[in-house]
């Protein structure tokens, strides 16, 4: 098996410092590209050469592309010319100048690779690290109103220093290479402006821009700007092949090369298991596969089945109490154009010793429904730190299976998990995972009975009727993980959906829902509510899901216990 591999793009992005974009093949910091990823069928001259010590290949984006939207039409985008000032063009040549390593990753899609990837399982592998040695732009065919498109085509070469590549036989070690015309050099960058070309380099007598012998066929202008660009002697050739001076790899060895394969999480000094370094995926030492963190309690490879686990301590309310979210509000603000009226803050009364609170009502045009916030105090928050401590402690012994759940998305390879852990008890809910992933309740916790207590209880003093949930959905965040926009719009959903905060606060934004005749979001939120430890949110009304739809993102480790009442029939 390779040294490093996965099967979803989620799983490197999560468990892979030098790759993490999701949507494009270069992933780069401040213009400094990290990882590039080899995908697909190649473009006109892509090679794979010497074994993959020199691997020349097209990138930067701006390829034809369906731009597609959730309600409406897809629409169509042609393939367009790269400028060396767009993003990922312009961080590679960065990288090129600079003389700067960066990771070259591949997809089992990527037809230059000498072996079958899918055959062992393997839909990613890192191949190692890489430095670019020429870069420059040239014509390629495409299907819009010109016939074809300027494409920047990077040279990468292998970093000596680093072995042989892991997918060769360490007898091929004897590569004829051209001398390194600088010496010796480092993973740090060169101050020297001027990368280290072996290959002849000539000056155009049109723009004055020097460019290397690439082709065989003889030198051309290769500065897109110029009028003799991608010409010989005034005209294009359909045939060209790489001069075998181009194709010999530079002997360059880069000392202090970073290690790849990533470290393995083994203690805290804090004690504290829910920071963002807990959330991401881990590095199988075992079998190289990298997997993203799906299991509360643990780290468990997706292959191998190889668990890694650091216990941690239970964490109090008390610890966030110091939160000031970064808002110039207290508790809730209504945007201007939303028609919400936000009523009077009424003293509610909890009973049972719980001394009173403050419940605050707004209510949605057009009799879409009411929205009610309870809120936490110290005095009626016995309850609610008991059930924080409850679910902390059975999440951790795996009690409660919190789990990360596949989404349904086509635009990703491999699954794709939920960005926070979930358990589903009571009534199967779709929304989580499909029907299969449901606990009953006399099977559940105790910590999600309590919740699920509480909540009917508060919603009963609030709307002044029992509501009889039936399902409860338990949901988990380390720090930096979040709920995405959604609508609690399954079929057979009941019209009260009720929800208990434990732990950090959280921002929840409600916006209007995307319709046939306005597919694109408003930018701007009708309503942001701040959710603390011990608070009761109450959406009443099904026009709240048909009209809205909701995210939550919480400052820091936080549970959420939302109950529905879901139609069996």
């Amino acid at each position: 098996m390779p040294p490093i591999w996965a099967e979803s793009r989620q799983e490197v992005c999560e468990s892979f410092d030098y790759f993490r974009s999701y949507q494009s093949g270069v992933y780069s910091l401040k213009d400094i590209v990290k990882g590039y990823l080899l995908g697909g069928s190649p473009a006109s001259r892509d090679i794979f050469h010497c074994g993959g010590r020199l691997i020349v290949s097209h990138g930067g984006g701006k390829a034809e592309s369906i731009l597609d939207y959730r309600v409406g039409a897809a629409r169509f985008q042609q393939a367009q010319d790269q400028e060396a000032t767009d993003k990922s063009v312009r961080a590679l040549l960065k990288s090129y100048t600079d003389k700067r390593p960066l990771v070259l990753l591949a997809d089992d899609k990527y037809a230059l690779f000498p072996y079958d990837l899918s055959a062992s399982g393997c839909t990613y592998v890192v191949l190692g690290l890489y430095w670019i040695s020429h870069a420059w732009a040239e014509y390629q065919p495409a299907s819009n109103g010109c016939g074809r498109v300027v494409r920047w085509k990077f040279a990468f070469q292998w970093c000596e220093g680093q072995g042989n590549p892991w997918w060769i036989s360490s007898e091929s070690d004897d590569v004829d290479m051209l001398p390194d015309p600088i010496g010796g050099c480092r993973s740090a960058p060169r101050q020297d402006p001027s990368p280290p070309d072996a290959v002849v380099n000539m000056a155009c007598n049109k723009c004055s821009q020097k460019s290397p012998v690439v082709y065989s066929q003889g030198w051309m202008c290769l500065n897109p700007s110029c009028t003799s660009f991608w010409s010989i002697g005034g005209r294009e050739l359909e045939q060209l092949d790489y001069d075998a001076s181009f194709l010999r790899p530079i002997k360059t060895v880069f000392t202090n090369l970073p290690e790849l394969r990533p470290a393995k999480l083994v203690e805290t000094m804090d004690s504290i298991t829910t920071s963002y370094a807990f959330s991401k995926g881990w590095h199988c030492e075992k079998c190289g596969r990298l997997s993203s963190r799906f299991k509360w309690e643990h780290w468990e490879c997706s292959h191998c089945q190889l668990i890694h686990k650091i216990p941690g301590r239970l964490r109090t309310a008390k610890e966030f109490w110091h939160q000031r979210p970064p808002a110039d509000f207290l508790h809730s603000q209504v945007g201007k154009q939303s028609e919400i009226i936000a009523c009077r803050p009424e003293p509610f009364e909890l009973g049972d010793g719980g001394g009173f609170t403050n419940h605050l009502t707004f209510i949605l045009p057009n009799e879409r429904g009411r929205i009610h916030l309870l809120l936490g105090t110290p005095l009626a928050n016995k309850q609610a730190d008991e059930i924080f401590r409850q679910y902390q402690e059975q999440a951790e012994e795996g009690e409660l299976l919190l789990r990360r759940y596949p989404l349904r998305l086509k635009k990703l390879r491999g699954t794709f998990l939920t960005n926070y852990f979930s358990q589903n008890s009571g009534e199967p809910y779709q929304y989580v995972g499909g029907t299969g992933n449901t606990v009953p309740f006399d099977k559940a916790p105790s910590s999600v009975c309590g919740a699920l207590a509480l909540i009917k209880e508060r919603s009963r003093l609030a709307l002044q009727k029992d509501i009889p949930f039936n399902e409860i959905l338990s949901a988990a965040y380390m720090e930096k993980q979040k709920m995405s926009f959604h609508s609690d719009s399954e079929r057979g959903l009941g019209p009260v959906v009720a929800s208990l905060s434990l732990g950090s606060a959280a921002f929840m934004h409600f916006r209007a829902r995307a319709t046939s005749k306005e597919p694109k979001h408003s930018s701007s939120n009708v309503l942001t509510l701040i959710l603390r430890h011990g608070d009761v949110l109450i959406m009443q009304g099904d026009g709240i899901q048909r009209h809205y739809e909701h995210t939550v993102i919480p400052m820091n480790f936080r549970i959420a216990a939302t109950a529905r009442w879901i139609g069996t029939a």
